[in-house]
């Protein structure tokens, strides 16, 4: 209970009754600052019991799931069932996972029989949030308080929404680059239909396109035939995610593991829009979750509800574990690897050999910053000298890696996603020439 300034001035006015009643003789003001307190007494009694039976619902409206690092403005509605005009205080606070970072009270007049409305007199608004983490979250109580009907006090109202908040990976940003499911088939094909050779031809499977099946072929065999073309040989791309501890860290809005979690998920579509086949290994101690590569418009749900479901496991990243489960998981010679972690040289040695390996990692301004300091910035020795040690070891893991042959892919976090994608690009091309 928060009592407003009309009861304060009735408190206001009793202690001036009393302190007139004693200094005066006059029996008839003695006991009038009693009367008034009882009045205030009796006004909150009253609003207590009246605000107890107003009955107030909160809505949010929330999409199917929110997007991992992606802005979102989320609308609420609160209603109630009284037959007066309602004045309600709110703080719309966000779950931990969905980081809302200026948060507004908002006040609200509701009306009898109130009804959904797009302004804040009406009863609804909107609040501001900035997913962080992965995973399904339950959204907190909301504080709010009930003026009275006499306008005396606040009283406290919190408010259960009821509502779940599903965070998942993000997605691109260029439509174009999205994988859709097509009447053609759940194995999209690039646009172009030129003359090209004849790779191998077998039994026509759910998800193959119409437009491949060879006609002649099934005409004499008497089962549905599809024809391969050898442009059609795509790349088998695999998806290692460390989720050690270490992921846990960040430097900026997202930790590691969402910061990685994002761009694998965005890599993902993009590839298999490509016509290229995707695989997940997510690995700290021992391997978390793993998919083998598949192709097709059911594999980007697959990998992205993967990814949805990891969380930075307590124990840290066995990169040789990962590496020996990559070997068996990309079968065929001359796939690609993405790697996101930072895995010793030794552990990828094997690995390389085989496949095209391209190593994320992201570089830590915050830690750069550290180092670089202004002259005039008052400068902490001991901090510097951590930051420069670090930034060393990266380096020399970084150059470790490229002296076995993978591809270490170092920018910023605005600019990774680019360079990561242009690497892969290059090393597909080659691939596709040794197949």
């Amino acid at each position: 209970m928060h009592l407003t300034a009309r009861a304060l001035a009735l408190a206001l006015v009793a202690v001036v009754t009393f302190i007139a009643a004693q200094w005066s003789s006059d029996p008839d003001i003695a006991t009038l600052w009693r009367a008034v307190l009882m009045l205030l007494a009796a006004g909150l009694a009253f609003e207590a019991w009246a605000q107890v039976r107003v009955s107030i619902s909160l809505r949010f409206m929330l999409p199917a799931a929110l997007h991992l690092g992606r802005e979102t403005d989320i609308g609420f509605v609160v209603t109630h069932d009284s037959h007066r005009t309602q004045r309600l205080r709110l703080l719309p606070i966000a779950p931990e996972a969905a980081r809302c970072d200026a948060v507004e009270e908002y006040e609200l007049r509701l009306a009898p029989d109130a009804q959904i409305a797009a302004d804040t007199a009406s009863g609804s608004g909107t609040v501001t949030v900035h997913p962080v983490r992965l995973g399904v979250h339950p959204w907190p109580q909301v504080p709010a308080r009930l003026l009275g009907p006499l306008g005396l006090a606040w009283w406290d109202r919190p408010l259960e929404s009821g509502a779940v908040v599903r965070i998942a990976p993000d997605l691109l940003r260029r439509s174009g680059a999205r994988l859709t499911a097509s009447a053609q088939g759940a194995r999209p094909r690039p646009p172009q239909e030129v003359a090209r050779e004849i790779h191998r031809w077998h039994d026509w499977q759910p998800g193959d396109p119409l437009s491949r099946i060879d006609w002649k072929v099934t005409a004499r065999s008497g089962v549905l035939t599809t024809r391969e073309l050898r442009d059609d040989q795509h790349l088998e791309m695999l998806l290692v995610v460390d989720a050690g501890c270490d992921s846990a860290a960040g430097d900026g809005a997202l930790d590691a593991l969402g910061t990685r979690v994002n761009l694998a998920a965005r890599l993902a579509e993009s590839a298999l829009a490509r016509g290229d086949r995707v695989g997940l290994l997510a690995f700290s101690d021992r391997v978390l979750r793993a998919a083998p590569p598949t192709g097709g418009a059911a594999a980007l749900p697959r990998i992205r509800a993967q990814l949805a479901a990891l969380v930075s496991d307590p124990q840290p990243g066995d990169a040789q574990v990962a590496a020996r489960a990559a070997l068996r998981a990309l079968r065929r010679p001359a796939g690609v690897v993405l790697w996101f972690g930072d895995p010793a040289p030794e552990a990828l040695r094997a690995v390389a050999a085989r496949h095209s390996v391209v190593v994320v990692a992201p570089r830590e301004p915050l830690v750069e910053a550290l180092v670089d300091a202004s002259p005039g910035t008052p400068r902490r020795f001991w901090t510097a000298l951590a930051a420069e040690r670090y930034l060393a070891a990266a380096r020399g893991r970084a150059d470790g890696l490229r002296r076995i042959g993978v591809v270490v892919v170092s920018e910023t976090p605005a600019r990774l996603e680019a360079a990561v994608w242009a690497a892969v690009t290059r090393g597909s091309r080659a691939n596709r020439r040794v197949r």
